[in-house]
């Protein structure tokens, strides 16, 4: 039976051992399973991380690019804007002309046509100026003296060429 001690003994010993080192070897490859899956863990991760700054740098460029798109609209429709006034401002202005003009042509109208009615311009008889007979006046003309030496009392004789006093 002593025999028998030591061995069973070392037969427990050996099967701990075993079981011991069993276990071990298990704990080990759970360990190196734990790194692995945290390394996939971490991978995956950064994996995400990448794809999220790639991700934040196209919405960041979209975005710009937007603002860009906008400020361009926003600077023609400024323009757009800027040339309506300007074709406006045009357009007031030639009208303002236009009607100036037109007061100006009816007020130079009504001004020939005050002007024509106050003194005419022309005479429709025809007068002689400078000769005797052109400066007799009309109350010449109407009185009973005016004879031949044309109503000034003076008596000419068409025949002979000579005047004298109609006395």
């Amino acid at each position: 039976m002593a025999f028998w001690v030591p061995f069973t003994i070392a037969l427990t010993a050996a099967a701990t051992t075993a079981t011991g080192i069993a276990q071990s070897q298990a704990a080990n490859r759970a360990a190196e399973a734990a790194r692995q899956q945290a390394q996939a863990q971490r991978e995956a991760a950064l994996a995400r991380v990448r794809q999220m700054q790639a991700d934040a740098e196209q919405r960041s460029r979209e975005f710009q690019a937007s603002i860009e798109q906008s400020r361009a609209q926003t600077a023609q429709a400024a323009r757009a804007a800027e040339m309506a006034q300007q074709s406006a401002m045009r357009q007031v202005a030639q009208q303002k002309a236009s009607s100036a003009l037109a007061i100006q042509q009816q007020q130079l109208a009504s001004a020939i046509q005050r002007q024509a009615q106050v003194s005419p311009v022309g005479s429709k008889v025809r007068r002689r100026v400078g000769t005797p007979q052109a400066l007799r006046t009309s109350l010449e003309i109407q009185s009973p003296l005016a004879g031949a030496g044309g109503g000034l009392g003076l008596a000419s004789d068409t025949s002979t060429g000579t005047g004298g006093l109609n006395v």
